[in-house]
């Protein structure tokens, strides 16, 4: 098995179980496995590992849109 780390150059604003953040890196362990989002926390800079399902993108507000996601009809 093969793994590979992505750093993102521009750190991507993300929503996770434990608030708002911006993802650093991601960890792609191969199709039979899940990727998992390094992500800094705001507010204290904690740093926390996040499978793919437990993340949501902020869209881009180039496009006039933030956050898109209808969170009663996610989990």
């Amino acid at each position: 098995m093969t793994s590979t780390i992505h750093e993102f150059n521009t750190p991507i604003e993300v929503k996770t179980p434990h608030g708002d953040g911006q993802a650093i890196l991601l960890i792609d362990y191969g199709l039979t496995v899940n990727s998992v989002w390094v992500v800094r926390l705001n507010g204290g800079g904690y740093v926390k590992h996040y499978y793919s399902e437990d993340i949501q993108i902020y869209d881009n507000p180039m496009n006039g849109r933030g956050w898109d996601v209808d969170e009663t009809k996610t989990k």
